[in-house]
């Protein structure tokens, strides 16, 4: 029996009162987190034409572009939203996957829920929690990393966990389910090359798997039929994009028992996940230390063999990034924005101030070193770094992290994502009015108990 069957029955079977109270809570955090990371990335680079675009396509007003009143089919809402909530890169990761797990999942729900014409607040907790379930265990199986592979994992898992979610809101049965399974592996896709140059492209495809998996939904529910091994068959998923080689184990051990949501990190920065760590050490000498930039000498920061491929190579375009996307996955502008402003936010990830001489200068001083017992540590800890700060006096200030802020075992607290939301809502374009936010905090908090999801829509706008 091909693994799908057990994962869409547990998918289709799974009811609110079987999953544990602070798995509920858990991913109302994700939920919450996930529009922080939408309302900051409304007028990030590509956005506003992504919208445009759908907007002047029109069609069928099913569900709502984020930030707007206008309605359009429900795969070009996912499509637009989801890129909305990678864009600045602060949505939730899944460390033992190197993958984004809510970015796609949670905009895939809401237009489904709206093209559905509503959905009670505990069923599309419920929804929700199941698709960054399948997600998850679907990102602890491959044995190649994404960092080796050439592949984004991040797109592909989304492209199945979307489809799992949407299925749910649409009530589909087993076989349909098991179809939409086969019809979001037909749209699978991918790598990251874009990664390394940087591009727009990188957020563009988050929405691309919500899209897919509204696309996997509503034509299962209208009878297209697909592959029905689709995760094992002899040009399966796993044989097909990993080789043969996954851990089959990690698909259906606990399921329906224990629900991986509660492992996914929400971020404390607003770029890649394997910098937080550095940025942590930074932050935490500067709070014992008053230095300015003028008074270090040096940076290395020493990480894993993963950490080094995604956010340190090459090194000179990591040092002097051109783009957003390219400073999001840089070590050396990420460590040099700590040191130079003692904070990284969203406003140290514009065009104007990536270009900052001050933190370009400072980013010159930052070298990057693969080291061989955080390498040997990787599976207890996916993201660790050592910084060694040298000071023009001689001194040698050495700080290691290996559980970064916002990390399952150092997790955000609810207060400080709830302040991580009103930070994001007030750099939306135009920025949320505080009431409105407030009332979706009020909202969230309560979701459970919502029996109309939709009420919330009013809020967004």
């Amino acid at each position: 029996m091909d693994a799908i069957v057990p994962l869409v029955r547990n998918l289709i079977g799974i009811q609110f009162e079987d999953i544990p109270p602070q798995v509920h809570a858990a991913t109302k955090k994700s939920v919450l987190d996930t529009f922080a990371a939408m309302f900051a990335g409304t007028n990030a680079q590509g956005c506003p034409e992504v919208v445009a675009q759908a907007l002047e396509w029109g069609g069928k007003e099913e569900s709502t572009i984020f930030r707007s009143r206008r309605k359009v089919p429900a795969f070009l809402a996912a499509l637009a939203n989801g890129m909305m909530a990678r864009a600045v890169d602060f949505d939730d990761v899944f460390e033992p996957g190197t993958m984004h797990a809510s970015a796609s999942i949670v905009p895939a729900a809401l237009a489904a829920a709206e093209m559905r014409g509503g959905l009670e607040g505990r069923e599309f907790l419920t929804a929700v929690t199941l698709g960054i379930d399948l997600m998850c265990r679907m990102g602890r199986t491959h044995k190649i990393p994404s960092g080796l592979s050439g592949m984004n994992v991040t797109y592909q898992y989304a492209a199945f966990g979307c489809a799992g979610v949407v299925g749910r809101v649409l009530g589909l049965d087993e076989e349909k389910m098991i179809h939409a399974m086969g019809l979001a592996y037909s749209q699978t896709s991918g790598n990251s090359q874009n990664l390394l140059e940087g591009t727009l492209a990188t957020r563009f495809c988050q929405g691309l798997a919500a899209q897919a998996g509204i696309y996997a939904g509503v034509f299962a529910r209208g009878g297209l039929t697909a592959a029905k091994e689709v995760l094992e068959g002899k040009f399966g998923y796993y044989p097909v994009y990993h080789r043969g080689q996954y851990d089959r184990r990690h698909l259906l051990e606990g399921l329906g028992e224990k629900f991986e949501g509660v492992h996914v990190t929400l971020k404390k920065y607003p770029c890649c996940m394997h910098t937080h760590a550095a940025i942590d050490a930074v932050l935490d000498i500067l709070a014992e230390r008053d230095l300015t930039p003028d008074d270090v000498d040096g940076v290395m920061v020493k990480v894993n063999q993963q950490g080094f491929n995604f956010v340190c190579l090459p090194l000179e375009k990591t040092r002097m990034p051109e783009t957003i996307p390219q400073a999001q996955f840089s070590l050396p502008y990420t460590v040099a924005a700590a040191l130079v402003r003692k904070k990284v936010f969203l406003d140290d990830f514009t065009m104007e101030e990536i270009r900052n001489p001050e933190v370009l200068k400072m980013a010159q001083r930052v070298d990057c070193l693969v080291d061989g017992q955080l390498e040997k540590d990787f599976q207890s800890y996916v993201s660790p770094a050592v910084v060694e700060l040298r000071t023009k006096k001689g001194e040698r200030l050495r700080r290691k992290v290996l559980e970064r802020k916002g990390s399952p075992d150092n997790p955000l607290t609810l207060q400080e994502v709830e302040e991580k939301f009103r930070r994001c809502a007030g750099f939306a374009q135009p920025p949320l009015p505080e009431e409105r936010g407030e009332k979706i905090l009020d909202f969230v908090e309560n979701l459970e108990n919502q029996k109309e999801l939709l009420s919330l829509l009013q809020f967004f706008a």
